[in-house]
């Protein structure tokens, strides 16, 4: 699979909006405790991280959003669909599909979405 453009927005065909974020949201693994990375973008089925790195593709994790605002953190079980190295190769950017998530954080992640689209 060509991976290439998946960060800039390239060909492949989006069905999602995604919202981009513009605070450090940390992205925990919360099994593991492991910080897989800093919150990108955004949407009700999906988002994707820039990190340093220890991703896996086509791996499931249990993540939470650490939303440094005082708001509880928003916890959901997403697959990691697709790796790609950044343009100057020091970070990756990672895009995960929500595979598991309760009514609360679905809401918690709608109110995010609202906010960065302001």
């Amino acid at each position: 699979m060509n991976l290439s453009n998946r960060s800039s927005g390239g060909s492949e065909k989006r069905t999602q909006v995604r919202i981009p974020v513009d605070d450090e949201i940390c992205v925990r693994d919360t099994v593991s405790g492991f910080e897989l990375g800093t919150l990108a973008n955004v949407h009700d089925a999906g988002f994707m991280v820039i990190s340093d790195g220890g991703l896996k593709e086509d791996h499931l994790y249990q993540v939470a959003f650490e939303i440094n605002s005082g708001r509880p953190a928003i916890t959901l079980g997403a697959e990691c669909l697709w790796i790609s190295e950044t343009g100057t190769g020091d970070q990756i950017w990672a895009g995960f599909q929500i595979m598991d998530i309760s009514e609360d954080a679905r809401q918690q992640i709608a109110t995010l979405i609202t906010q960065y689209q302001e």
